[in-house]
């Protein structure tokens, strides 16, 4: 598909979407030149690092006000384009989740969870600078070492969506970001955890404000949670399913005395299961510059990764739409 019939596809969905079910909810505004469908549309397009004549979201500015003022001709500059992308972040998220409403079928039957690292600044610049804007980002381990910024938690269903999302500093650890996360599903945000004798195996509770934003989440679904070693501990999942009702699938510890061993077969069953979630965050990181996010606030790194997860979403259902591979969204834009 050529690029400007890919950008017709995102603003004639988005623009449907918008006049359907946002619009009559907004009190009524002065016209913009710039409508609020072009400014989601261009949001979403920013986030393409694949097919593409852009590298960011400056470089998309910078490309349709000079190749494409037929189909946008009232461009905005980046300061203020990148203020109203910021502005639209709730809708953003709403477009998420009738992303997802949209495209879960009725064989969907559980969720796959886990965290992927996402850098605010480099090693670097962390031993140079003593504060930066981000300001609640820190120093954990990731999946190609130690780095400075934060820990990307999302939900990956079996068809293969990302239906929910939370960001917490690179510190915490994962457990905690599920609990915020389901228990923001919920409707009551907080960390409370499982009761845990001291002293054995307890992790302290990390501050609310270094997680966000609850709204990203999703919808409660009674699916259960395939996840890694990161999520496992006994009495937190059983804190999990008595205090929200979710069931979190791991492989016991060797070690647990509490737990039957699994066999071979079984633990090879659930990584095969649990690969989407993988599949997902490579997704991210290739095409869509997940660690490349080029944020200069908190609001706007939430903005732009909720745009990430939409062009995300949106991709997947295209591909279907198209009778293509639904993972096949790098060869999308010929």
């Amino acid at each position: 598909m050529d690029l400007e019939t890919f950008m017709t596809e995102v603003y004639v969905f988005i623009d449907d979407w918008y006049k359907a079910e946002i619009a009559p909810q907004r009190e009524r505004e002065p016209e913009q030149q710039l409508s609020e469908s072009e400014v989601l549309t261009l949001s979403v397009l920013g986030q393409w690092r694949v097919g593409v004549p852009w590298r960011s979201e400056r470089g998309l500015v910078r490309y349709v006000q000079s190749h494409l003022r037929g189909l946008f001709p009232h461009m905005l500059g980046r300061s203020r384009f990148n203020e109203r992308a910021r502005r639209l972040y709730g809708v953003m998220v709403q477009l998420q989740e009738h992303l997802v409403a949209l495209g879960t079928t009725a064989t969907a039957v559980f969720e796959r969870v886990d965290c992927v690292p996402v850098p605010a600044y480099s090693n670097g610049q962390a031993l140079r600078e003593k504060a930066h804007w981000l300001t609640t980002a820190t120093r954990g381990k990731g999946g190609y070492g130690w780095f400075h910024g934060y820990h990307l938690l999302a939900s990956v269903s079996q068809d293969g969506l990302i239906t929910g999302w939370l960001l917490g500093a690179a510190h915490i650890n994962d457990r905690w970001l599920l609990e915020a996360f389901l228990s923001a599903r919920r409707g009551r945000p907080q960390l409370v955890g499982p009761a845990i004798t001291p002293g054995c195996g307890s992790v302290a509770t990390p501050p609310v404000a270094h997680i966000g934003p609850w709204e990203a989440v999703g919808p409660a679904r009674e699916w259960p949670f395939l996840a890694d070693k990161g999520f496992n501990g006994r009495r937190w999942q059983w804190h999990w399913w008595d205090s929200y009702l979710a069931w979190v699938i791991t492989v016991p510890p060797q070690r647990a005395q509490d737990q039957p061993a699994w066999s071979r077969a079984e633990k090879k069953w659930l990584a095969s299961k649990r690969q989407g979630v993988e599949t997902a965050f490579a997704t991210l990181q290739r095409v869509f510059g997940l660690a490349d996010h080029l944020a200069h606030s908190m609001f706007g790194l939430y903005a732009r990764l909720a745009a990430k997860v939409v062009a995300y979403n949106f991709a997947i259902l295209l591909n279907r739409r198209l009778g293509r591979p639904q993972g096949s969204i790098e060869t999308l834009i010929a």
